[in-house]
């Protein structure tokens, strides 16, 4: 029996590293293998000795689910259950792994995909964040603009030309899900699940690889909250999509009143990656946004409402002024929906150079962002 788990914890860490390279299907096959070894190695266990009979049992229905053998996975737990000689401990983290392999079987059926094993963990703390619950309205807004951050990040990876309004491509759209998790003390956590084909194409390989993702979305928050402004250049030329980044995040980034502080979170092989967007973001989101040249004779203006109605294939905006009046803006020709979409009916600021249109003058929003009201 020794030898057998022994051989079992030496192939599943083999099959781990190999999954941390990205060699997921290599690491599959491994992980099966040492199911098999881990099967065998409990088969050697008396039935008096429940302790480790817990202990393998778990093991051997785990590396089957990490091997994608879902099937076996699943008549494996059930097998163990009905004997219902397990420590209570083991019942439980069996009873939770059908849940997943279910979960995963039911991804596999209706999107023929699978999880890739790269996630991420999103945690608002503080304001009005409690333990594991929070605001409906800012819970929604937040896992809302993290998602539409993260299908940007995979266009910007993907090479995919700038898209101004729309769905991502639906390849994108069936790469993140989302599970709520276990919180901790204040806090209220998300997990975000990507993705990848369940038959990877031999012929032609994801465009976006989700190990990839992870690593570019992490590098461009590095690069905005500790990095420079010329390291956040460098990593995204393109100017437009380096607008498109900044906007997104900004939609985010906490007030310091309804949350304080969201902490992003990856595990890799060797360590845990880790960024904080706070209330102190902002101002550094302004100085790295890319603008227009300013025209000499030009005057740029700010504008502060709720915003009300938007038809941004016709450039057009209007806001609710705080004694009750209305007032109509143009857009610049590239805002995007996603940025904008989500501020309706919230308390907006928007700035940009005043133009002549038809005898009157009107702003020209280059530039807008949700601000808290008091």
């Amino acid at each position: 029996m020794n030898d057998q788990h022994a051989t079992a914890q030496e192939l599943s860490a083999r099959a781990a590293s190999l999954l941390a390279h990205g060699r997921a299907q290599e690491a599959r096959r491994v992980f099966a293998d040492a199911a098999e070894k881990e099967a065998a190695a409990l088969a050697s266990v008396p039935p008096d000795r429940t302790k480790t009979r817990s202990v393998l049992s778990v093991s051997v229905a785990s590396l089957l689910y990490k091997g994608a053998l879902l099937d076996e996975a699943e008549r494996a737990v059930f097998r163990y259950l009905a004997l219902g000689d397990l420590d209570g401990w083991a019942d439980t983290q069996l009873r939770e792994l059908l849940q997943v392999v279910t979960d995963e079987r039911t991804l596999m059926t209706t999107l023929a995909r699978r999880y890739s094993g790269e996630s991420m963990t999103v945690s608002l703390r503080g304001g009005e964040i409690g333990v594991g619950t929070g605001p409906l309205d800012v819970i929604v807004e937040k896992a809302a603009g993290f998602r539409n951050l993260l299908y940007r990040m995979a266009e910007w990876v993907g090479q995919f030309p700038l898209r101004h309004h729309g769905l991502p491509p639906k390849e994108l759209l069936d790469l993140v899900q989302a599970r709520a998790t276990e919180p901790a003390a204040g806090s209220y956590r998300l997990e975000i699940r990507l993705t990848e084909p369940s038959q990877p194409d031999l012929f032609e390989p994801i465009r976006v690889a989700p190990a990839e993702l992870s690593d570019r979305l992490f590098k461009f928050l590095e690069c905005l909250t500790a990095g420079t402004l010329k390291d956040l250049e460098d990593m995204v030329p393109q100017r437009e999509y380096r607008k498109a980044l900044l906007q997104l995040t900004r939609n985010i980034v906490p007030s310091g009143r309804r949350v304080r502080e969201i902490g992003i979170y990856r595990k890799t092989q060797d360590r845990i990656q880790s960024v904080y967007l706070t209330d102190a973001l902002p101002p550094r989101i302004r100085e790295a946004m890319p603008r227009p040249p300013k025209l000499p004779t030009e005057e740029h203006t700010s504008c502060r409402g709720i915003l009300r109605a938007l038809h941004l294939d016709r450039n057009w905006l209007t806001l609710t002024l705080e004694d009750g009046s209305h007032i109509t803006c143009d857009t610049v020709p590239d805002m995007l929906d996603d940025v904008v979409g989500p501020m309706v009916n919230r308390t907006v600021l928007v700035a940009g150079p005043v133009r002549q249109r038809g005898g009157q003058s009107r702003l020209l929003v280059s530039d807008i962002e949700a601000v808290d009201e008091e």
